[in-house]
Order: structure tokens, then C-alpha cells, then sequence
């Protein structure tokens, strides 16, 4: 991060209902014209989304990143490792959107709160029971991962990670080792991992209701929602995602799918589209959908299919 994007972020310790504090930073700009909540993926840390961040901030935007519970700047030493994934959306997700609520007071009455989610990011939103005054939402790499859904030999790979690999790394520890396998930036509390892989083995996802989850939230998002999914984005199929956005039924979804040989800034993937290379491409198209109030008037169908060029 350059100095004079740092010189505009303050650090927010941000306590949830029940009382567990998160870490969060807070990209300002003066004048803002709205508010961008970014939801981390598993194991991706806050500073993770800082280049991003940092380009909002630039354009006008005040951004909030935060560190779920248990993880990054976020891990606090005198709570057990009892953290459920739940836990994440009902309580980390709903502190920082009622925190951005806070500060709007002292703007104008339209001044915007849009959240987007990576991945888990996205799946967990609609448990927060704040997320249904968001303004605008948007998916990126946000799909259901149940592991039947993916192409041979994916699946077999997918079904080796949640009923071999999770529990093998979790055994005797209170920290999944994520860093050291390559699947992450930093370490989170084994009881999440083990949570996300009994998910994937249900056709459901965390929506099947022996997890006794209250998704009444996601009936409740009404706005419009922009998904976005990559075409060399293994850990996120079109399946999986087309899955998910059941689960959004009153949501204004629209469905953009990036061929990403069009794009001729290198892959994507899971993860690459918060790298700063996509700044004229994907970001410039995601900010210009935030900014478009006249956008998705109606709900799309979830079949639709946009190529994203340069």
C-alpha cells in the first residue's frame, strides 16, 4: 500500500453483539459518495483487499476490511476455539455493517452501503440480519461447493479435501495449518474448516436444513446483485454458483460470467480479481455497476451470461 493510501486508513476495533471484538480498517476519503463493505473469503486475510480497497477509496468511496473472528488481526486469545462459520454472518458481517450504518448518520440521506463478498463472503451475507439495508451487493467467486457438482476428476480432488485432507490437518490442533498448505493467507480455527467441508457434502450447502440455520435473511434481499464468476475459476464452477443464487430468490440478480482470455491480464482464478492488474477491467466494471442507479430494474434471469472485455 502506498503512503498516501495508508495515510487515509484508521484502524476500528468493532465489538459484535455478543461481545467478541474484530478488527477492522477503515479507508476514508473526504465527501464520500457511499460506503463498501469487503467480506473476506476463508482464510483471506484484510490486508489481502487493501490494493482494492485502496482503488474505492480513491474513487470516492469509503471502504470498510475487517478480519473474521478467530483469524488475522481478529484472533483473540481468551475465547475458546468453539467459532462456527455462522458466527461469521450472524455476528462479524452484522458489526460491520451496523458500524458503516453508524457512521452514515452524519451523511446524507443517500448515501449508499454496498457489500461485496468473497466466496464465504458472499454465502454467509444473508445471515446477518442487517444485510437486507444494504444498498447493493455483489458476488465474486461465490458459488455452493458441494462436491458432486464439479467435473471429473475435480470432484474426486474436492471429496479427497473435505473427508481426507481437512481432518487429517485438523487433528490435535485448534489451528488449521492453511498457510502451510497453500490453501490461504493465514491460519483460522479448525472448527470452521471442519464445519465448511460437513457443507460441501450436502447438495445444499450450508442451506440444508439439518444445519437448523435461520435463512430467513436470505428471503428478505430484495436488491439488486451482481455475481461474478471466472471461466478458470476451479474452486468455483458455473454449477455451483447457478446453485447459490437460488438461495437469493428475491434478489435482482445479475449473472456475469468473465471469459478471462478476454481480459489478457493473466488468470483469475479464485482470487485474482482483487489483484491490482484488473484495475482498468474488473474493477472499473464493478464500480461502474455499483454506481448505476438505473441498473438492473428488473430481476435478470440467473442464465445470463455477460463476456467482460478490457
Amino acid at each position: 500500500m502506498d503512503k498516501e493510501i495508508a495515510a487515509k486508513t484508521a484502524a476500528q476495533r468493532l465489538l459484535c453483539e455478543d461481545g467478541y471484538p474484530i478488527a477492522a480498517t477503515l479507508y476514508k476519503t473526504n465527501s464520500p459518495r457511499g460506503t463498501i463493505i469487503i467480506a473476506p473469503a476463508l482464510a483471506a486475510t484484510q490486508s489481502f483487499y487493501a490494493d482494492f480497497a485502496g482503488f474505492l477509496s480513491s474513487q470516492g468511496f469509503d471502504c470498510i476490511t475487517f478480519d473474521y473472528r478467530g483469524s488475522g488481526d481478529s484472533l483473540s486469545k481468551t475465547k475458546p476455539y468453539d467459532i462456527s462459520l455462522e458466527d461469521w454472518g450472524i455476528q462479524d458481517i452484522e458489526a460491520v455493517i451496523r458500524f458503516a450504518k453508524q457512521r452514515c448518520r452524519s451523511f446524507p440521506e443517500n448515501h449508499p452501503i454496498h457489500l461485496i463478498g468473497h466466496s464465504i463472503g458472499g454465502q454467509l451475507v444473508g445471515l446477518s440480519q442487517s444485510s437486507r439495508d444494504l444498498d447493493r451487493i455483489v458476488h465474486v467467486a461465490v458459488s455452493a461447493p458441494y462436491w458432486r457438482r464439479w467435473p471429473c476428476p475435480l470432484n474426486v480432488k474436492m471429496l479427497a479435501v473435505s473427508r481426507v485432507l481437512i481432518p487429517f490437518f485438523s487433528a490435535f490442533r485448534d489451528q488449521f495449518p492453511s498457510r502451510r498448505l497453500g490453501l490461504g493467507g493465514m491460519d483460522v480455527p479448525v472448527s470452521v474448516v471442519k464445519q465448511w467441508a460437513r457443507w460441501m457434502s450436502c447438495r445444499d450447502y450450508m442451506f440444508d436444513p439439518r444445519f437448523e440455520l435461520d435463512l430467513s435473511g436470505y428471503q428478505a434481499l430484495g436488491q439488486p446483485l451482481l455475481s461474478l464468476s471466472f471461466s478458470d475459476d476451479d474452486m468455483a464452477p458455473d454449477s455451483n454458483i447457478a446453485h447459490i443464487l437460488t438461495n437469493f430468490p428475491n434478489a435482482r440478480v445479475t449473472r456475469r460470467h468473465v471469459d478471462v482470455s478476454i481480459l489478457k491480464k493473466g488468470a483469475v482464478r479464485h482470487a485474482g480479481f482483487f489483484k491490482p492488474r484488473f484495475e482498468k477491467s474488473l474493477w472499473q466494471e464493478t464500480l461502474a455497476w455499483l454506481m448505476d442507479s438505473e441498473a438492473n430494474t428488473q430481476r435478470q434471469p440467473q442464465t445470463a451470461r455477460e463476456r467482460v472485455a478490457e
